[in-house]
Parts: structure tokens; C-alpha cells; sequence
């Protein structure tokens, strides 16, 4: 599989490699990874430049992790509104997870990158949660940055090992993964648990929908 992905990024270029992170950053499941890693190799090999890669692969996740939040800023609450009841999350629970995200959100943007479906959706749920749009340019752009790096500069770095040795390859990502889904998932957890104890009225959370005030 990497042989094929690699021979059509040497044909197309690193535009290849910013449009599949692009996409996928927008929260659609392309293997933007595995072309990261593929133009990784292609650069040891002297065929692309590594810096070209990194670029472009920094460019297309932060372009499109803004795509996801510009889409999750206007339709996402809405959507949360409409669907949250089904698995019981009210409106007035959902503004409280909402909360909890504003605060514990910059870390979660900073590692989503290295987490498979969180990578796809932390656009889309920032901005559903309305985080300043600010706050999460710089952390989504930062983590877009340690991302291209990691993956990249490892594939560069290992070169023909990962392609002729892919098994012990896998091992070296697995272990970055199980150290960025550790962090991920006690950060995750923190903000979960503190929206599902929160019993008081938070002043600060977002008024009911008019129709939920004026339903008899």
C-alpha cells in the first residue's frame, strides 16, 4: 500500500499532500496520514523536498481544521440541539459541556492532530462550542506544526526502514500514539466528568432558545 501511495505522490507532487490533509482536516476520512508518512519516505530518497512536505502538510491542517470550525461555529449547535435529546443531553447540559470545552479546549486542539477521528472533528466541535476563533488558530496551527514535524521528520529520518521494515515502523508510531491518546483521554475525561457533575446554574452559559422560553 505505501509503494502505491508514494508512486502517486511522486507523480502529483506535495499538492497531493496538501489536499488530502486538507480534506480530511474538514472532517472527511482521507488517509492524510498515510500520505504524510509516504512523503516522508519520498523525501529521504531525495525525489520531494522535506520542506515542501512539512509545508504543505502544515498549510493543508490548518486550513482545513478552520473549514471544520467555520462549519461547526454556524451549523453545528444547531445540530447538537436538534439530535442531543436522543442520547439525553439537554439544552442546558450541552451549554455546560460547551463550558467545559471553552476550558480545557486549547490542550484537546494542541494533541486532536495525532488522534485518529479527533483529528477529523476538533474543528468542527471547537467551533460548535463557539471557542474563540483565535485561540483555536493558534493551538490547531501549533499542533498542525508538532504533527507534519513528528510524522515527516520521522518518515524522512527513517527512510528505507519504513519502507522495507514497515512492521518495526508501526512500532515507533504506535508508541507516539499510545502517549498522545493517554494525554488526550485523561484531558478528555477531566472536562466530561466536571459537565456531568455540574449541578448549579452557571450564569455564564448560553440563554435557552426563544421557543424553549415561550412553550407553554
Amino acid at each position: 500500500m505505501l509503494d502505491g501511495i508514494m508512486d502517486f505522490i511522486a507523480h502529483y507532487g506535495v499538492l497531493v499532500v496538501f489536499a488530502s490533509i486538507f480534506v480530511e482536516s474538514s472532517g472527511l476520512p482521507v488517509p492524510g496520514e498515510s500520505m504524510l508518512v509516504a512523503a516522508g519516505v519520498l523525501a529521504s530518497q531525495g525525489r520531494i523536498g522535506i520542506v515542501e512536505v512539512f509545508l504543505a502538510a502544515w498549510i493543508g491542517g490548518t486550513l482545513g481544521d478552520n473549514v471544520g470550525y467555520l462549519l461547526g461555529y454556524k451549523f453545528g449547535r444547531p445540530f447538537v440541539y436538534r439530535y442531543g435529546g436522543k442520547i439525553g443531553l439537554s439544552r442546558s447540559r450541552i451549554a455546560l459541556i460547551e463550558q467545559r470545552f471553552l476550558k480545557r479546549g486549547p490542550p484537546i486542539v494542541l494533541i486532536a492532530r495525532f488522534i485518529l477521528i479527533l483529528r477529523q472533528l476538533c474543528g468542527f466541535i471547537a467551533g460548535t462550542a463557539h471557542m474563540p476563533w483565535w485561540r483555536f488558530s493558534f493551538y490547531n496551527a501549533l499542533g498542525a506544526a508538532l504533527w507534519s514535524g513528528a510524522y515527516a521528520g520521522g518518515a524522512y529520518l527513517l527512510g528505507a526502514a519504513v519502507e522495507h521494515y514497515l512492521s518495526a515502523g508501526r512500532w515507533v508510531f504506535a508508541g507516539v500514539a499510545v502517549i498522545f491518546v493517554i494525554a488526550s483521554a485523561t484531558t478528555i475525561w477531566g472536562f466530561i466528568r466536571e459537565a456531568r457533575g455540574g449541578e448549579a446554574e452557571d450564569p455564564s452559559l448560553p440563554p435557552p432558545p426563544v421557543e424553549e422560553i415561550t412553550r407553554p
